[in-house]
C-alpha cells in the first residue's frame, strides 16, 4: 500500500536518483554533508560501516541524491531476512495452508532521511518513496527466481517514538509474534507485498 499517489511518486522519481553506495559514479561517500539529529549512528553507518558491510555481501546499502542541487537525500540498507507469523497472522494474509511459520522477506535495514536540506531540495515522502521503491526490490526478487512475499523492519523508536506511525500509514503492521521480545528501541514492523 503506497502512502503516496502516482503522481507524488513520479514527481520525487523524477527530482532523485539512486545509487549502491559502492557506485563508481557516485563518488567517494563522505564528499557528501547528511544529518540524522541525535540519531548520529545513522551518519556513521553511512560514512564508515555501509561500504564494508556491502562488500562483505551483509547489506546492500542505497543513497538518494537530488538531481539538480546534487544533495545526499538520505539513504537505506537492504538484507535478506525471514519473518515468523502467528496463526492469526497466516490467516489474515490468506497463508493459513503454508506449513512454516518463518516465511521470505525482504529487510529494510536502515533507512535515513537528511534532516539538513537546501529550500529546493525539501519535499515531503521521500520516505514513502523509499519504501515503494523497497517493494520493487522485493518483486525483482520474484522474477529473478527467488521468493519474497514481505518487507521487514525494526522501526527505531530510540530516538522518535512516532517511528511505527510513519510505517503504518505506509502499509506496515507490527509483528505480534515478535511483541514478546520487543526492545525498547525498536518495534518488529513488516509490509505483504502483495497487499496494493
Amino acid at each position: 500500500m503506497s502512502y503516496l499517489t502516482t503522481e507524488e511518486f513520479e514527481r520525487i522519481a523524477d527530482t532523485v536518483t539512486i545509487f549502491p553506495v559502492t557506485s563508481a559514479e557516485l563518488g567517494d561517500i563522505s564528499q557528501y554533508s547528511f544529518d540524522c539529529g541525535e540519531a548520529s549512528e545513522y551518519v556513521t553507518f553511512l560514512m564508515q560501516k555501509a561500504i564494508p558491510l556491502d562488500d562483505l555481501a551483509v547489506t546492500k546499502t542505497f543513497v538518494m541524491i537530488h538531481n539538480e542541487t546534487k544533495e545526499l537525500i538520505g539513504y537505506f540498507s537492504l538484507a535478506a531476512d525471514t519473518v515468523k507469523l502467528t496463526l492469526d497472522e497466516k490467516i489474515e494474509t490468506d497463508l493459513e495452508t503454508v506449513d512454516f511459520m518463518s516465511l521470505p522477506a525482504l529487510k529494510l535495514g536502515k533507512l535515513a532521511i537528511n534532516k539538513s536540506l537546501s529550500e529546493s531540495s525539501m519535499r515531503k515522502g521521500y520516505g514513502s518513496f523509499v519504501l515503494d521503491i523497497v517493494d520493487t526490490y522485493a518483486y525483482e526478487m520474484l522474477e529473478n527466481g527467488v521468493a519474497c512475499r514481505f518487507v521487514t523492519v525494526d522501526a527505531d523508536i530510540e530516538y522518535n517514538a512516532d517511528t511505527p506511525e510513519f510505517y503504518t500509514k505506509n502499509g506496515f503492521v507490527v509483528n505480534q509474534s515478535r511483541k514478546r521480545r520487543a526492545s525498547d528501541k525498536t518495534v518488529s514492523m513488516r509490509r505483504d507485498i502483495f497487499n496494493p
